[in-house]
């Protein structure tokens, strides 16, 4: 078994989800579409954003072992039109990687990629008062550790309708690290707030997040349409 606070939480097969993704500054919407299917020991997302010319593809892989989930690999492309803008890739599972601060070093089974949160938060143990600790993936080898905190139950009212979800808020988790490192953390990354639903198999509903490492930079939001 795997150790990690992911469950799987028993996404059915060629699930589809659309989103529209505001920025508060911004007149305008992007359509964010989230599929996901079976995989031979897990599943596959794959994640569209486009806007005129511009579009991004992000296809993951995650792996169940036993009743447990885990971020298996991750593939990005980024287009203009058509000319690739940037191509990223990383695989998780059985592999080492020189680490972010020295050392070579497995990734953490807890490992979660910012675009994996769509269906590894779904595997939170969804407890009133309940806090997991998570590394958040950014970049090559680089992760942080982020607090996954489970507040309140609330009803969410989303294009999609009205939808009881759970909150949960996610965060720097900073305890024990040096002065400095708890102030780039704290600006890198400000709090972001998931909104889930209570049923099964607990899709995410709304995802409040930062757009930039400043206490002034606009706030974008995520919220189901279909």
């Amino acid at each position: 078994m795997i150790d990690t606070v992911f469950r799987d939480p028993g996404i059915p097969d060629g699930e589809k989800s659309v989103y529209a993704v505001r920025v508060a500054n911004q007149p305008s919407a992007l359509e964010l579409v989230s599929a996901i299917g079976h995989d031979i020991d897990g599943y596959r997302s794959i994640i569209q954003v486009g806007s005129g010319d511009f579009a991004v593809t992000v296809e993951q892989r995650f792996q169940r072992v036993g009743d447990r989930l885990r971020a298996a690999s991750y593939r990005a492309e980024t287009r203009s039109g058509g000319t690739v803008v940037s191509r990223e890739e990383a695989n998780f599972v059985g592999t080492t990687h020189l680490q972010f601060g020295g050392g070579v070093a497995p990734f953490p089974a807890d490992l979660m990629p910012l675009a994996g949160g769509l269906t590894l938060l779904r595997g939170l143990d969804f407890v009133d008062g309940l806090e997991e600790d998570l590394a958040l993936w950014l970049a090559f080898s680089v992760h942080i550790p982020v607090s996954a905190r489970v507040e309140q139950r609330a009803v969410i009212e989303v294009p999609a309708g009205e939808v009881e979800c759970w909150q949960v808020r996610l965060r720097p988790r900073l305890s024990g690290l040096n002065a400095l490192l708890e102030k780039m953390l704290s600006g890198f990354l400000p709090p972001a707030v998931a909104h889930i639903e209570v049923a099964a198999p607990h899709r995410m509903i709304r995802f409040g997040f930062p757009t930039g490492p400043m206490p002034w930079d606009p706030r974008g939001t995520m919220e189901l349409v279909s």
